[in-house]
């Protein structure tokens, strides 16, 4: 087993762990991420719903909240950091719709807290521009509150980005690596992982649902997180126009959330329904879709179940569940030194430019020094996307690489091409290729795709077909060929 030394570990590769990586890249200082998956954003990161709020319209964010401050002092550092990092962007505005005089009323609390804590730019649209604005949305709302700030990304995109961008700058990363144990000696820590031992004198905590289990690693028991699991719905693309804003409505059942989005890719997604589960169960059931299906057609009247190609649910984690979701955890621990948990709950993504920020002057609190690496580059550049070229741009792509004109996945048009160039980008597994490209996100799910993925995988990696994962570990595709069966393989 391998033994290696570093000033700063960082466990976990979700969004917020990616961030303080890209942050401390900014200095010279020696940092090893360790994610225990195949990829970046697989977690808690991956079931965001894509939006980047500031929380104006909801009474849960409130100033006292540690939250509410990450989630404000981050909006105006999303965009130019997506800009530098070629991550898609797209400031969609917030409708929130109004049914009854009584909802009327609540809003305009609402929207009067809003601009006393600084957040600009709502105003109440009538029933009339409503219409103009979202045509297709329920005629039940006589009016709504609309935000011109909220906006949508990629979050697993964003994740990979801050990756890739923190590793050209000298963080080093490793993938399949999980921490098995923690020690702590007099001015360090001796972190097990199945992949060898990492002696660093600081560990930043940022395992996502597995932030208490490391915590409690080194007797670090700050902090108890509540579960709570939500359900996600995708519905086919071919629906994108349906709505141009983020739109939601108050849900009419406590526990659960009304929510329909675009997203940057042109589905739009739908949630509802938080509620406290045992951790690691991310299964759904069909009355969790029905609930959610029921709540997004207050919304939208005219949507059809077949319209839904995908589902999937997710886990955050909350501080205190019975007093609301209030709170994160970003702080030192007061019994260990030079350790830093993090774990925001919701809205993770939306809060994690400043919560990269804040991270790294709590390390430099605990000690750690700080210089200005002068050959930082903020600048990472994105493969190319040919669904989105122009015709000329898309031949002059073929002309330097013929693959680019071989369709692989035909709902997504994602060529040959762009896969290979994911597997370069250390792709290695059919998420892995998914989650940069979109191959097997359209209607079919994979169903025309996947063994053309599989073959190309196989192809660039020099692995049999057998050896293909879905998603690293055991999660293989193909367990033998066909005539195995019979005894005759050849």
């Amino acid at each position: 087993m391998a033994q290696m030394e570093t000033e700063v570990l960082i466990i976990g590769g979700g969004v917020l762990g990616a961030v303080v990586a890209r942050e401390l890249s900014h200095y010279k200082v020696d940092v090893i991420l360790v994610e225990k998956e195949a990829d970046f954003g697989w977690g808690s990161t991956k079931t965001n719903m894509c939006i980047v709020c500031q929380g104006g319209d909801t009474l849960e964010f409130r100033p006292e909240y540690h939250r509410s401050k990450l989630v404000w002092e981050s909006m105006p550092l999303m965009e130019p950091l997506c800009r530098e990092l070629d991550v898609p962007f797209k400031r969609v505005g917030e409708l929130a719709l109004i049914r009854n005089n009584e909802e009327f009323s609540k809003f305009q609390k609402l929207k009067s807290k809003a601009e006393k804590l600084g957040l600009t730019g709502h105003q109440f649209i009538d029933q009339d521009n409503l219409r103009q604005m979202e045509p297709n949305v329920t005629r039940e709302a006589i009016a709504a509150l609309y935000d011109p700030n909220i906006a949508i990304v990629d979050p697993v995109r964003l994740t990979i980005a801050l990756i890739e961008n923190a590793s050209q700058n000298g963080v080093k990363v490793m993938r399949e690596t999980e921490v098995l144990n923690i020690s702590q000696k007099v001015n360090q820590f001796e972190v097990e992982t199945n992949r060898g031992s990492i002696q660093c004198r600081f560990i930043v905590n940022a395992a996502g649902t597995s932030v208490e289990k490391i915590a409690r690693l080194v007797n670090s028991d700050d902090f108890v997180l509540y579960p709570i699991k939500g359900y996600v719905g995708i519905l086919d693309k071919n629906l994108g126009d349906l709505i141009k804003h983020e739109i939601h409505m108050r849900p009419d059942a406590p526990g659960q959330m009304n929510i329909l989005t675009p997203s940057v890719h042109g589905n739009l997604f739908f949630g509802t329904t938080m509620q406290p589960a045992r951790r690691g169960d991310y299964s759904t059931t069909r009355r969790i879709a029905q609930i959610g299906f029921e709540n997004v057609r207050k919304i939208i009247p005219d949507l059809s179940e077949k319209d839904i190609i995908h589902s999937f649910a997710g886990y955050l984690m909350f501080r205190n569940w019975e007093v609301g979701w209030h709170e994160c955890v970003v702080q030192a621990s007061r019994k260990v030194p030079r350790l830093i948990s993090i774990c925001i709950g919701y809205p993770g993504v939306s809060a994690a430019p400043a919560t990269g920020r804040e991270v790294v002057e709590l390390l430099r609190r605990e000690g750690l020094k700080l210089e200005a690496n002068s050959k930082f580059n903020p600048i990472r550049k994105a493969s190319s996307v040919f669904n989105q070229l122009s015709n000329e741009q898309q031949k002059e792509l073929i002309s330097k690489d013929s693959r680019y004109g071989h369709v692989v996945c035909r709902c997504e048009t994602v060529t040959e091409g762009e896969v290979v160039a994911a597997v370069h980008s250390e792709a290695t597994t059919l998420d892995g290729i998914k989650f940069r490209t979109r191959a097997g996100m359209g209607r079919c799910q994979g169903g025309f795709c996947t063994p053309r993925v599989v073959n190309i995988l196989s192809r660039e990696l020099g692995l049999p077909e057998e050896k293909i994962t879905k998603k690293g570990r055991d999660s293989r595709l193909l367990l033998y060929k066909t005539k195995q069966l019979l005894g005759e393989e050849r």
